[in-house]
């Protein structure tokens, strides 16, 4: 059944599905996917059938379904938000992208996701002693069980080393505390650490302890999670063969057991790279946080990321992502002396809101430019704006004249000449760009769901959405550490709400070559060409059309995560553009 709606003096009609769908989704978050699917559905039949296409555009957006969006979103503000992230264990265990499980104080398995269960061959209800552990875990885990109940949430309790039951791996496993219900008793959360081997580490391990090739290869795959046996199978050498050598390594070590070795090269890997590193390893880079002091009682938020004493460069971050960057990344940047200077901009992570007019946002924070490279002492320096960042980067450069040198434009958009653009990207992001030009009333309210969702720790969820549309990017988004850096954006950009997101909206979906024109400094286009948002297709017109002043570089394969799934390239791109202002 559906409803008719009256546009001056031509009737359309409302699915009631449509309707009935907006409100469950203001009152369960969890039907969001439900409700983008929908939505989507109905914009692409009404674009179908337009003669017109204007904008903004009532083909898609009628009287009654904005006064149905607007008081869902009125709705959703009166409720409010979650203060905290209250995931479900359920939630928590499906947001784990490898083997994990929740164990109680009394050593039952309370919950396990399925890449566990088909590892270690257990099931919800077991005793965590059905798992077989290394002899450093049998000591240590009932002991780190027993103090669980005195240690505060995300501490990290023991490290142990845990057998699949094939007998081919044995990983190495994390216990920390977590967050329990009201009046529940303490949990811990097991997991595969995230601990990979580093060429550097290994180059250290045979200058420094005198380790030959063969045996750095052997710590490398114990560390991996391998047995000795196993790794004899894999190299097609006897298990002794193994064992020597295993055995060589310790002493050189001067450790007695392979859990002394993986702690040991644990703690080398959290040093690995320049001296001044070592404090700076940790889950966020971030080498500091500076507040500065912006007209209207507004505050920005500063980080840097780097040495103190590195070459600074602009880094302007996105929409739907923060300044959070990869551990290669960071390393690098130490090496290559590169500091970056990331401002938060209004409305995200820890600066202010800035209450003017969406339209001039990338005008008034180029002027939060100026004040930044001043309270660094910096005269000049180039500018990179990453995914969405990169309208704010034109911006400012055009703003700033001499003061910025060079655009970077990492993953960035281009200015949007035509709405047949959209018909080329992606199908969420398409509904959205299509909601952002065509209906951006509508906006706020599928954003402030998918706050919601983000509120109660639905990231997968949103992530896998986001980048279904490219298996390249949905790989790279695999990568736990990768995965955490996304979900941390997303919660950056919610931090205050969902406005951060509309205005940014406003500005990608539409023709931002006032900002271009307005800039002549020389560019650098660092796009994959497997980006589902921004087809490369677009940015090699981009590029045309911006002519000697643009060189493309394009990554044949990456997509639109390039920044975390090629850190030596956009290490190698800063470095080169660096060298070259300082020669």
């Amino acid at each position: 059944m559906d409803r008719p709606d009256v546009i001056g003096q031509e009737p359309t009609v409302v699915p009631v599905d449509l309707i009935d769908i907006i409100y469950a989704a203001t009152l369960d978050p969890n039907r969001y996917d439900d409700l983008v699917a929908r939505w989507q559905q109905h914009l692409d039949g009404s674009l179908d059938t337009a003669d017109n296409i204007v904008d903004p555009s009532p083909a898609v957006s009628s009287e009654e379904i904005v006064r149905h969006f607007e008081r869902a979103f009125a709705i959703m503000e009166r409720m409010g938000r979650r203060d905290t992230d209250s995931r479900s264990h359920a939630a928590l265990l499906a947001d784990a992208n490898r083997p994990a499980l929740l164990v109680g104080q009394d050593g039952r398995i309370r919950a396990i996701n399925a890449r566990a269960r088909e590892q270690f061959g257990i099931a919800e209800g077991d005793s965590i002693e059905s798992l077989e552990f290394d002899a450093s875990g049998l000591a240590n885990i009932p002991r780190a069980l027993a103090r669980l109940g005195e240690e505060p949430s995300g501490r990290l309790l023991t490290l142990c080393r845990v057998y699949s039951r094939d007998g081919d791996a044995a990983p190495i496993m994390a216990l920390s505390r977590v967050d329990s219900s009201q009046g529940e008793s303490p949990v811990a959360l097991m997991s595969v650490a995230d601990i990979r081997w580093s060429d550097r580490v290994g180059a250290m391990l045979r200058e420094v302890f005198g380790l030959t090739p063969a045996e750095c290869s052997v710590a490398s795959s114990i560390i991996s999670g391998h047995s000795p046996e196993s790794i004899a199978a894999q190299r097609k050498r006897s298990p002794q063969t193994i064992r020597t050598q295993l055995k060589s390594v310790l002493a050189k070590l001067s450790v007695h057991t392979q859990a002394e070795l993986v702690r040991m090269v644990a703690a080398l890997l959290q040093m690995d790279g320049e001296p001044a590193l070592a404090a700076s390893l940790e889950a966020d880079p971030v080498k500091a946080r500076v507040t500065l002091s912006r007209p209207r009682d507004r505050t920005l938020e500063i980080v840097t990321i780097g040495p103190d004493n590195g070459r600074p460069i602009l880094f302007i971050h996105g929409m739907l992502d923060d300044y959070g960057v990869t551990r290669e990344l960071s390393r690098g940047l130490y090496a290559r002396r590169v500091r970056l200077i990331a401002p938060v901009r209004p409305w995200f992570g820890g600066s202010s809101p800035d209450k003017g007019p969406a339209a001039t946002a990338p005008e008034r924070f180029a002027d939060d430019l100026s004040a930044v490279l001043d309270q660094y002492g910096i005269e000049q320096c180039p500018v990179v704006g990453h995914l969405a960042g990169s309208v704010y980067a034109f911006a400012a450069a055009g703003r700033l004249e001499s003061r910025i040198n060079h655009i970077v434009s990492i993953s960035g958009g281009v200015p949007i000449l035509s709405i047949d653009h959209f018909a080329d990207i992606a199908p969420r992001q398409r509904t959205f760009s299509y909601t952002a030009r065509l209906a951006p009333q509508l906006l706020p309210m599928l954003v402030r769901t998918g706050v919601a969702l983000i509120d109660r720790g639905g990231f997968r969820n949103i992530v896998e959405a986001m980048h279904h549309a490219s298996p390249v990017d949905l790989a790279t988004a695999s990568n736990p550490e990768i995965f955490e850096l996304i979900s941390q954006g997303y919660r950056f950009t919610v931090s205050q709400g969902h406005r951060a997101f509309v205005i940014d909206a406003h500005h990608v979906v539409r023709d931002w070559s006032e900002y271009v024109d307005g800039s002549d400094q020389p560019v650098t286009l660092l796009h994959g060409a497997h980006d589902p948002v921004v087809p490369i297709k677009a940015v090699r017109n981009f590029a045309n059309r911006l002519g000697a002043r643009a060189q493309l570089v394009e990554l044949s394969e990456h997509g639109q995560l390039l920044l975390h799934s090629a850190p030596a390239r956009v290490l190698e791109l800063l470095e080169r553009l660096l060298n070259a202002v300082d020669a």
